[in-house]
């Protein structure tokens, strides 16, 4: 595969030769689809691959929960009107002040306005934030010596071989999806000697959500 000019990848012209030679018992109007969407999942595979450690993204995010913290402690602080009540914000309004007073500072209108919205904000990064610490989490884990089905790789290929072909993919290493998946192993560099206990698993879970 190469880098195309967007910055993903694609498969070269002897690639896409190699796998219609494989496919070659298909019509084109069906292998020409299959080969746009298993480039696809290939490129999704090689980009995978380059995904930092978890180390690295935690040292990226720690800085940016930090900012957060601190960031709602503030927005807590005028929520509850500590710093809301006081300069610069200004004093809820006073009983029998002058509508038609020049000087607005001491108008509620804008200090309610401030408490509302910095609850309404501080609501939201705290989502954010959440969400950002539940992703590090989900990166803490990884399998520490993957499979070569530990992404979903074969799995997605043997989803789109049904679509397109209208056929189970056979797990036989003389079988023309056997050869798929090799083919695709070699291209993302992800161990291919003997992929076929996961191209089992792989057709398995494809058949089982396949069936009536």
């Amino acid at each position: 595969m190469k880098k195309d000019e967007f910055g993903g990848w694609k498969f070269e012209e002897a690639e896409l030769k190699a796998f219609a030679d494989i496919l070659k018992k298909y019509d084109s109007k069906q292998v020409e689809p299959f080969l746009t969407m298993l480039e696809f999942i290939c490129f999704q595979m090689k980009i995978w691959k380059d995904l930092p450690a978890y180390q690295d993204v935690k040292e990226y995010a720690n800085p940016v929960l930090h900012t957060f913290d601190k960031t709602i402690h503030y927005l807590n602080l005028l929520e509850k009107e500590q710093i809301a009540r006081g300069i610069p914000f200004g004093y809820p309004e006073f009983a029998g002040s002058d509508r038609d007073a020049k000087d607005n500072r001491h108008r509620s209108k804008y200090v309610l306005d401030i408490i509302k919205n910095a609850e309404t904000s501080r609501i939201s990064l705290e989502e954010l934030k959440a969400q950002i610490e539940r992703q590090l989490q989900a990166w803490k884990s990884p399998p520490h010596r993957p499979s070569a089905d530990s992404e979903s790789f074969i799995f997605d290929i043997a989803k789109r071989y049904y679509e397109y072909f209208q056929e189970m993919p056979a797990t036989t290493i003389e079988g023309t999806f056997y050869k798929v998946v090799c083919k695709a192993l070699e291209l993302v560099n992800l161990p291919y000697d003997d992929p076929r206990r996961k191209i089992k698993q792989a057709v398995n879970k494809l058949k089982a959500t396949k069936a009536p």
